[in-house]
C-alpha cells in the first residue's frame, strides 16, 4: 500500500466519523432558539461530506480497495480491516487522536482553521 493510498484510507476513515459525529450532534440541537439554522448547517455539511466520502470511496474501489471493518478494541484504541485485492491489513488509531482529527475537520466546516 503506497503512501497515497495510506492518505486516501486515512481521509475516509476520519471524514466518515466527522459525518457520524454531525449526524449524531445535529439531533441534540431540537432546545436550541437557532435550531433551524443550525439544522440547516448540519444538513449542507453533512450532505458535503456524504459525497466528499463517495468519491474517496470510489478512488479506492478503483484500486481494489475497501474499509471492510472497524472494531473498537478497548476504550483506547480502534482498529479498521482493510481490504486490498486479497489482501487483508489492519489499522490502529488511538481513540483520542481520531477524536483529534474529527474535531480539527469540524473546524475546517466551520472555517475556524
Amino acid at each position: 500500500m503506497n503512501n497515497d493510498t495510506s492518505k486516501l484510507i486515512h481521509k475516509q476513515i476520519i471524514l466518515d466519523l466527522t459525518k457520524r459525529t454531525l449526524e449524531r450532534d445535529k439531533k441534540k440541537i431540537s432546545g436550541l432558539k437557532m435550531q433551524r439554522a443550525f439544522s440547516f448547517w448540519f444538513d449542507t455539511k453533512i450532505k458535503e461530506l456524504h459525497n466528499e466520502l463517495n468519491l474517496i470511496k470510489s478512488q479506492l474501489s478503483k484500486l481494489g480497495i475497501k474499509i471492510q471493518a472497524e472494531n473498537k478494541v478497548d476504550d483506547l484504541i480502534t482498529e479498521y480491516v482493510i481490504l486490498e485485492r486479497g489482501s487483508t491489513y489492519t489499522l490502529r488509531y488511538m481513540n483520542v487522536a481520531l477524536r483529534n482529527q474529527c474535531e480539527d475537520e469540524v473546524k475546517q466546516l466551520l472555517e475556524l482553521k
